[in-house]
This record gives structure tokens, sequence and C-alpha cells, in this order.
């Protein structure tokens, strides 16, 4: 299994939960709340847990993601930087390429498809200036509400700019006679775009596809922390066992939802299922989900509620059935 570095992970934050849980949960109890603590604050409802559990849960995730994110920084910023130096490059020699051969004979208007190209970019460059000094709109002054004329002009703009490449390769490719040097400028800038497609939108959505399939099923773990429940609490810990009439999302009471909120798969035999002793409903998890998740918070993934501390102050035949049901 794979560990992030202690340096990334939000468990070095000095509070139980930490950056994976504050900026959702705080939300959903403040929603909650009048402003007066109360038990509602701690626990959610059985129909907020099988509503929003999944969703605080998937905002937990992508906080996990973002930290991952974090230690290819560099790498990702070097791509940038390359990108960048990358475009001035080829824009500066295409326009000298273009100046020399624009008058070539070819059977594709491919000079006409730099000299667009010309004016597109310059017209992303000062987009803003264009929006408040030809369309009469400033979002300072008209508010966020953009009339109708500005949306057409960015979605033009829009559609325009990725058509470009699509319409040059096409003309590229069904060309007979032309400039060597036009047909070149233009390959060079189709190959630039789908170097941005490649950095900008594939590699980042491939990394964080693979990131969310590691952290779903425990390949990826934060190691344990201070702040961690003790070694092996989840033992202690009761166990369910797996049945239809159980796991039903009806939110009656007795029952529990039928997806586990932390890798969001459905219960099953196949898994060991853990309960908490939150009140005033507990929660399920997978066993191996939750023991992931205690090894760098000793709170409840959806509550919040601090599970060591509600297993201490349980009647000891909880825990005295726990281990007879683990055994």
């Amino acid at each position: 299994q794979a560990d992030f570095a202690p340096s990334s992970c939000p468990c070095a934050d000095p509070e139980p939960v930490g950056m994976l849980a504050r900026n959702a949960g705080d939300g959903l109890t403040a929603a909650l709340s009048d402003g007066t603590p109360t038990q509602a604050q701690r626990a959610m409802t059985r129909e907020e847990v099988v509503t929003q559990g999944p969703r605080v849960v998937t905002a937990n995730i992508e906080q996990v993601l973002e930290l991952s994110l974090l230690r290819c920084g560099r790498t990702w910023l070097c791509l940038f930087i390359l990108l960048i130096c990358g475009m001035f490059c080829i824009l500066i020699w295409s326009q000298t390429v273009y100046e020399r051969h624009k008058a070539d004979k070819c059977d594709q208007p491919l000079a006409l498809m730099l000299r667009l190209l010309y004016i597109i970019i310059p017209i992303h460059a000062f987009k803003r200036e264009l929006t408040q000094l030809v369309l009469c709109y400033d979002m300072a002054r008209d508010g966020p509400l953009e009339p109708c004329r500005v949306k057409v002009f960015k979605a033009l703009l829009m559609l325009v700019t990725f058509l470009w490449p699509a319409v040059a390769e096409f003309m590229v490719l069904n060309t007979g006679t032309c400039s060597e040097a036009l047909v070149a400028a233009v390959q060079a800038i189709v190959a630039y775009y789908a170097a941005v497609v490649l950095v900008v939108v594939v590699l980042p959505a491939c990394y964080v596809a693979c990131m969310l399939w590691l952290v779903r099923r425990g390949l990826v773990r934060l190691p344990r922390s201070e702040n961690a429940s003790p070694e092996g609490f989840v033992e202690r810990l009761p166990k369910v066992q797996y049945s239809a009439e159980v796991f039903d999302d009806s939110g009656s009471s007795g029952t529990f939802p039928m997806q586990c909120s932390v890798c969001l798969d459905d219960f099953d035999a196949s898994k060991p299922i853990s309960s908490t002793l939150c009140q005033p409903h507990p929660h399920a998890f997978h066993t191996e989900c939750l023991e992931g998740w205690l090894g760098c918070s000793r709170t409840c993934p959806l509550c919040r509620t601090d599970l060591v501390e509600a297993f201490d102050s349980a009647p000891a035949r909880l825990e005295e059935g726990a281990v007879s049901a683990s055994a």
C-alpha cells in the first residue's frame, strides 16, 4: 500500500478530523444548527446520513486528491512553463513562415487559417477589454448576470477556438499542391493544440480517476498520526452481519444505508461490516474502510462523533458483544 508523505498528510492538522472532514462537516452541522450547540450538531439524523452522507465523504475524498496533486506540483508547473514557452516559440516561428509564404500557391486556404489564428489569440488576450468597451458590459457595474450579447460572444469565441485545429487538420490532410512551409506551420500549431489537451485535460483526468479508485479501495492510505484512534480499535467496534432487511435505505430504526459512505460501494456478505456507537443512530462501514479512516482520525466519517469517547462511554456489554462477534 502506498502512503502519502507526512508533510502532505491532512492528519498533521492538530484537530482530530483535520482537513479531510472539517470543510464538509462544518457546512452540514452549521446548516443543522441555529447557533446553539445541540446534539444535532454532533450527529446527523438517519435521513440526513442516507441523503447527504455520500456527498460528505466524496468531498473528503476530493480533498485527499487535492493533497495528492500537491506532490506532483513541480511536474505540473514545469509542464505549464514548457507549454507557455512553446506557445510563444511556435507563434513567432509560424508568423515568420506566414509573412514569407502567404502569397504561395495552395489549394487549401492554409494562409487564411493562420491569419484567423492570429486574430483569435488577441481576442482571447483582450476579451475583458472588448467586453467592456465594445459590448458595454462590466460585471462590477452591471452585476454578474451577463446579457445575451456577451454570452453569444463568448460562445462563438470558444467555438471558433476549438474548431480551428479540426478544420486546419482537415485542410492539411486534403491538400494537394501547397507550400511545405505553410503545411509545416499549420501542423505544428495543431500538434501544440494536442499537447495542451493532453497536459491540461487528459493527464489530470486520468490521474484523478486513478487516485480516486485507489483511495476508495484503501490502496492509498494516510499514515497514522497522533490524532488517530488506538491501534486495533476497529476490532473492538460491534460487527454487523449483512442482511438485505437491515441494509435497505429505508431509514427505519435498526437499519443502515445500502452503501458504505467511505468507498461508496454497496454492502454485501463478502466484506465484514463494522458499526460505530454514534448517537442517536450508529453508522455502518466496511471494516477495512473504517480501519483506514481511523488510521488518520478518531472521529466518525459522517457525523464527526469521537468514536473512542463514544466507545468508552458505552456500557461494558457492548465491548463484550463486539469481542464475541469478531471471534
